[in-house]
């Protein structure tokens, strides 16, 4: 094998990676999503970086008006911080599936929430500034490797993609330069 064909190998190579790389990068950059799901946010706590947009959607409806409204704090009123019924006030439009509502956390702090219809539906925005580590998992939060199942999804994802792209890759190289 002569150096053009190495080289012609190593640029296919590197331009199949570019490909799965933008293919991906929607899935890494994406925002993070809190499910409402019957009377209850799903996951009831995440952690986010500061800046971050969360969207919060209708995944099952049970035919009820549903609020995202943070919880009054020492230094803050309820609904102070973020709240979804003032952007249609006297109608919630978190109530048929698929509805959302976005909210970008600028400061740093932990945010507890609750929906202001059924008072039992709570939840916990933990925003860390940057630099700063996330807080200890609860018991039964996470996995046993300290990662969150959607991020080892997401990794597998990625993984069973690239392996699909060069193994493609491969197969079509060998059809086009036989031996």
């Amino acid at each position: 094998m002569t150096l053009v064909h190495r080289t012609r190998r190593l640029v296919l190579a590197c331009g199949l990676l570019l490909v799965a790389l933008a293919a991906i990068s929607p899935a890494l950059a994406a925002d993070v999503g809190v499910s409402i799901v019957g009377k209850s946010f799903q996951p009831a706590q995440i952690v986010v970086a500061q800046g971050t947009t969360v969207t919060w959607t209708v995944t099952q409806s049970i035919g009820e008006p549903h609020t995202v409204t943070s919880k009054k704090t020492d230094t803050l009123a309820q609904g102070a911080a973020f709240d979804s019924s003032t952007t249609d006030p006297g109608l919630s439009k978190l109530k048929d599936n698929g509805a959302t509502f976005q909210f970008t956390f600028k400061d740093a702090g932990t945010f507890d929430y609750m929906c202001t219809v059924h008072p039992e539906m709570t939840g916990t925005v933990v925003v860390l500034a940057p630099g700063q580590s996330p807080p200890a998992a609860a018991p039964g939060s996470g996995d046993a490797a300290g990662g969150t199942i959607d991020r080892k999804v997401i990794a597998a994802g990625i993984l069973a993609l690239t392996l699909v792209v060069l193994f493609g890759a491969a197969i079509l190289w060998r059809r086009m330069n036989p031996a």
